[in-house]
């Protein structure tokens, strides 16, 4: 776990060290180099200053990071899940704009990601009331009450260790004629709308 307003580039990725001692460099592993086989999570994703975050663009897309600093050149593997949390820019969701205005981010780095969940702080009077019984019974060291339609954790992380070591799908052909046709289709609707509007936008969808 790293929070993004106190990581730099090199904290989660390496850093090279001159020991004071042998006055010899060495190489020091960032978050997502020792998360490797792991999840990495990073909060106050936003807060990332921009080259702090075009740092982990490698270790997103190829799953390694390289390093070529005082005379040392080598490739740490990273393979690592990206976990990672931001605020709206406007610090509330707002319906009235579309989800790029909301979420001020490179098309770079949003395309690194599989997945992007927005939630969003709605009034929900029981909601609410839920949110805070769990917060005063984790500061109060209560357990908390699970509801019977919820799964336990213990359920959960046996399914989870299940699936990795006896799932393993494929992709089929027509499966994948059927990803191709779709990512060429997206292309060529943006590439009308260019033409129509006469404004060059970002294509929403890249090959990773």
């Amino acid at each position: 776990y790293t929070s993004g307003k106190g990581s730099s580039a090199a904290g989660l990725t390496a850093s090279v060290v001159r020991e004071p001692s042998t006055r010899e460099f060495y190489l020091e592993g960032g978050a997502m180099v020792l998360a490797d086989g792991g999840v990495v999570c990073i909060d106050e994703f936003d807060k990332m200053r921009d080259e702090d975050r075009v740092a982990i663009h490698e270790a997103m897309e190829q799953q390694t990071i390289s390093i070529a600093k005082a005379g040392i050149t080598t490739i740490l593997n990273s393979r690592t899940s990206v976990l990672a949390a931001a605020n709206p820019v406007f610090g509330r969701y707002d319906d009235l704009r579309s989800a790029g205005e909301n979420i001020d981010f490179q098309t770079t780095i949003l395309s690194r990601f599989d997945m992007i969940f927005i939630m969003k702080d709605e009034h929900n009077e029981s909601r609410d009331m839920t949110i805070a019984r769990h917060v005063m019974n984790v500061h109060m060291d209560r357990p908390n009450e699970t509801a019977a339609s919820e799964i336990s954790m213990d359920k959960m992380r046996n399914y989870i260790s299940y699936c990795k070591m006896r799932s393993a799908p494929r992709l089929t052909m027509e499966a994948a004629e059927k990803l191709s046709n779709h990512f060429v289709s997206i292309r060529s609707a943006v590439g009308q709308i260019q033409d129509m509007e006469g404004v060059r936008t970002s294509i929403p969808i890249t090959i990773r």
